[in-house]
């Protein structure tokens, strides 16, 4: 094993696995593998699904809309919707109230599609519950931790 760079306390301590932001990041790499493995017979990405659904749940949200749910820029979504759109499974008009926006509906392809899907990602999802089983996680304190600090940044704005 290599040895820890140890110039500094703060370096030391960096390397060593505990910086939560870097372990999120590792931790999140591997849980888009998973999701994304168990949707690629669909050719979807986890992003792609996730967009689909917000888009079925709100029935005709704008790119904005959307994009603020997520917490992306709105050209970044516009620019993953773009292959959305040529698969057919997503549309979009303009606003009737303001014609500088877009607002997405899914077509019945893409209806179909989120609903098949969906039931890939569940099992992917039960494995990771199960992959998190086997290591002693206490996943629902996870997830509570998680959301609770993403809430936390929005009510501090």
């Amino acid at each position: 094993m290599e040895r820890v760079p140890t110039e500094t306390p703060a370096l030391a301590e960096l390397l060593t696995g505990s910086c939560y932001c870097l372990a999120t990041r590792r931790a999140s790499r591997r849980l888009v593998r998973i999701y994304d493995a168990a949707l690629d017979p669909h050719g979807l990405t986890i992003s792609q699904l996730s967009t689909l659904a917000w888009i079925r749940f709100l029935r005709k949200p704008t790119v904005q809309r959307i994009a603020d749910l997520l917490e992306m820029d709105q050209s970044a979504l516009s620019r993953g919707l773009a292959p959305l759109e040529r698969q057919g499974l997503v549309s979009s008009a303009p606003d009737d109230k303001d014609k500088r926006k877009k607002v997405l509906s899914l077509t019945d392809a893409g209806r179909d599609r989120l609903i098949a899907a969906a039931e890939d990602w569940k099992t992917a999802q039960e494995e990771v519950e199960r992959q998190q089983a086997r290591m002693g996680a206490d996943l629902k304190r996870l997830m509570a931790g998680i959301n609770d600090l993403a809430v936390a940044e929005e009510d501090a704005e």
